[in-house]
């Protein structure tokens, strides 16, 4: 308990210091005062949009096309990965396709999936998907080829069969490199779906800033990428939580070696 609340301290004191930073800013003309708003200004318009409804819609539809993103990519990306770490030949097969699409950005592909899924939640979660899948994909098929074949051949040795190691060994062992990719995968889509909300003006925090800023209501816009950032803190944190429990025996097991 000691040792997180001075986790959390540290972080505190971070952020105070980026507060103080930008007020300092602000004071001595670094930034544009009559752009910058003050960070009252700031937290009170976010207080405020929040609970009025329009800031909270438009962060419940940022969540809703980021959650079925992220789920699209794990539906794909696990099975997939596990498949290519379990067989060479299918490793050696999608290694150029995958090395060509992995380095391909998402927003790049912004005119395709307009043209596919026209501006309707499709396109987001396509584009979510697909920044999403790739540490999925990588970090599941490095945590199979992580394990140990002994296990693998105990388990053919008890007479498991191919789908009984998959379940039974295979997944549960893979679990922490999976966990890992997915908490990897979860922070991406946030700034994916922000940043593809901007550039299509599909609802969300990006189509509120963007309106907030062609407005003229610079608390408003600053108020958006502050809750995008309360929104990418709570979900690695989160997400960083669940990887703790799934991968805290690995870490104890290791610190047990040394």
């Amino acid at each position: 308990m000691r040792h997180r609340l001075v986790h959390v301290g540290k972080g505190l004191t971070g952020l105070l210091l980026l507060v103080v930073l930008y007020e300092a800013g602000r004071a001595s003309g670094v930034f544009p005062d009559e752009a910058m708003p003050s960070t009252i200004a700031i937290v009170t318009s976010a207080f405020q949009e929040v609970f009025s409804g329009s800031l909270g819609t438009a962060t419940g539809d940022t969540l809703h096309a980021w959650a079925l993103g992220l789920l699209s990519a794990c539906a794909v990306g696990i099975p997939a990965g596990m498949a290519l770490g379990a067989s060479r030949w299918a490793d050696s097969l999608a290694k150029v396709t995958v090395e060509f699409l992995r380095p391909v950005p998402a927003v790049a592909l912004v005119p395709v999936a307009v043209i596919s899924f026209g501006l309707e939640i499709g396109m987001q979660v396509f584009l979510i998907g697909f920044a999403c899948l790739w540490p999925v994909l990588i970090g599941t098929r490095h945590g199979v080829r992580a394990i140990d074949p002994l296990m693998i051949d105990s388990a053919r040795m008890l007479g498991l069969s191919r789908r009984e190691i998959a379940v039974r060994v295979s997944l549960p062992a893979t679990a922490p490199a999976i966990a890992t990719g997915v908490r990897l995968a979860a922070s991406l889509g946030v700034v994916v779906a922000v940043a593809a909300e901007i550039v299509t003006g599909s609802p969300g925090l990006g189509q509120y800033l963007t309106q907030a800023q062609q407005g003229g209501d610079d608390a408003a816009a600053f108020a958006a990428v502050l809750i995008s950032g309360v929104l990418g803190l709570t979900v690695n944190a989160l997400f960083v939580a669940g990887e703790n429990r799934l991968a805290g025996w690995q870490q104890q097991s290791t610190e047990g070696r040394r």
